[in-house]
């Protein structure tokens, strides 16, 4: 009687020996100059760009906070938020956020999820409604067009991956070339926060036939508000 399990491996055994992929290349696909620490801010900013428009990302650059709020407000409209998630105002790189869309008649709903199931499930219910999650950034990552999140009491880290669009804040003066140089400069982040999570650009997912979906696991959409000094 023939060994199916056996000859099915050395079927394999036989193919990977001299199989090749196809379509495969020695050539590595190009990617942005290594960057240093003394990389110029204008410089990490274009290729930040760059980098996070690839991941199909949406980037802005306002020239002052009036503008930033207003593109914010454009935003929200443009997805017809009715409700959404914020992190708090003192965790945020920018004032009158939560004001803001108040004024623009948006609900901003509490984030808090209770510990007791019953009522946890009950306002995960209620933060389905929300359209829109906004945050601050601890840091961006030039080299991979990340956002950082350092969560915590008032950072929720479900602001940034409850809702289908997330909209990220982060200042020019947070963009490190890389992550090693990242972590040189904050060495305690793990252990200062209650979870630290790399965002680069929508949530995506492919399946066996190759297609790719966006917002699966996550937002299908980010936005990523870059504030000048």
């Amino acid at each position: 009687m023939t060994n199916w399990r056996t000859t099915g491996l050395d079927t394999i055994r036989e193919h990977l020996a001299r199989g090749v992929l196809p379509g495969a290349r020695r050539e590595r696909p190009t990617r942005p100059p290594v960057l240093q620490v003394e990389t110029s801010p204008a410089d990490l900013t274009a290729v930040f760009v760059a980098e996070l428009q690839a991941a199909a990302g949406h980037i802005h650059v306002p020239a002052s906070p009036t503008e930033t709020l207003d593109i914010l407000l454009d935003i929200v409209r443009l997805h017809a938020a009715q409700a959404a998630l914020a992190w708090d105002d003192e965790y945020m790189p920018l004032p009158g956020v939560r004001k803001a869309l108040a004024g623009a008649g948006v609900q901003v709903l509490d984030a808090t999820l209770p510990v007791e199931p019953a009522a946890r499930a009950a306002r995960l219910t209620e933060l389905d409604r929300a359209a829109i999650g906004i945050t601050g950034a601890l840091a961006g990552l030039a080299d991979t067009g990340s956002v950082a999140l350092a969560s915590g009491p008032g950072r929720g880290r479900i602001v940034s991956l409850l809702p289908p669009v997330h909209v990220a804040l982060l200042p020019v003066a947070k963009l490190y070339p890389n992550m090693p140089a990242f972590l040189t400069d904050h060495p305690d982040v793990t252990r200062q926060a209650s979870g630290l999570i790399f965002v680069t650009g929508p949530s995506r997912t492919g399946d066996i036939e190759q297609i790719l979906t966006l917002g699966v696991h996550g937002p299908r959409e980010i936005h990523v508000l870059l504030l000048r000094p």
